[in-house]
């Protein structure tokens, strides 16, 4: 059984439609990468699949459960309460408080998130703290726990940011193109963190456009534009036979 499936996804604004029946699966421990030229729906995808936006229509299957439908004309949107913990995301820009520091950063939200839960199911804040340290050991910041934001490089922060999505244990975690808010020399040290979290247990999607990182990372490659999976394969069949001639195009002003 696939961990995620989406089906028919739409989103309007305003007399906009961004997506326009977006349709997927990804097996569990899979990389997908997502590319494509921008304005072509990438970002607004990963951002309904993580609830930040609401999409019009279709649903979103997590290990076969529905945590998201929406059909023309309903009021509301149904979300499960799964939804929220299924997904982590990663933002471009970081989005850490300023006013906390790294380990605080990371902790808030577990401590919040255990206060919502019976008390013999909470984590300990202790339980928390290891967690926390093994995290931010795993990502090579050990050293930055009591370090501030402004204290941090780009490629920092971004790897706090990764840390704390992880955090909170989701099941499938996102990124929206990690890298491009850092300068080039900062790109490699968040590219070799993400690569170094693939397992069997891991299932991520990344929208990017680092070509070569999502030939070599990925299980599946998604090439979306105007609004719509234009094409989907391995990354042998999206980088070395496309079949579609948006997708060449695409890939021809592109070094991979």
């Amino acid at each position: 059984m696939a961990i995620l499936e989406v089906k028919n996804l739409r989103k309007h604004f305003g007399g906009n439609e961004v997506l326009k029946g977006v349709d997927f699966s990804l097996e569990k421990g899979n990389v997908l990468s997502i590319i494509g030229s921008s304005g072509g729906g990438k970002t607004t995808l990963l951002r309904c699949l993580n609830f930040l936006e609401k999409a019009d229509e279709g649903d979103i299957f997590v290990n076969g459960e529905c945590v998201y439908h929406a059909e023309a004309g309903m009021k509301k949107p149904v979300v499960s309460p799964k939804a929220q913990r299924s997904m982590g995301l990663v933002f471009q820009q970081f989005n850490l408080f300023p006013q906390y520091s790294v380990m605080d950063n990371l902790m808030l939200a577990p401590k919040l998130q255990a206060k919502r839960l019976p008390a013999d199911a909470r984590e300990s804040a202790q339980e928390i703290l290891a967690r926390a340290e093994a995290l931010l050991a795993r990502v090579g910041l050990s050293e930055k726990a009591n370090a501030y934001p402004c204290e941090l490089s780009g490629g920092q922060c971004q790897r706090v940011a990764i840390a704390r999505a992880l955090m909170l244990q989701p099941e499938i975690l996102c990124f929206d193109e990690p890298t491009s808010a850092l300068d080039p020399e900062l790109t490699g040290e968040v590219l070799r963190v993400i690569r170094s979290l693939k397992n069997s247990e891991r299932t991520m999607i990344i929208v990017t456009h680092e070509m070569e990182f999502a030939r070599n990372v990925s299980d599946k490659v998604i090439f979306m534009a105007d609004g719509v999976i234009e094409e989907m394969g391995t990354p042998e069949e999206i980088f070395d036979h496309p079949k579609s001639e948006k997708t060449a195009a695409f890939l021809s002003h592109r070094a991979f």
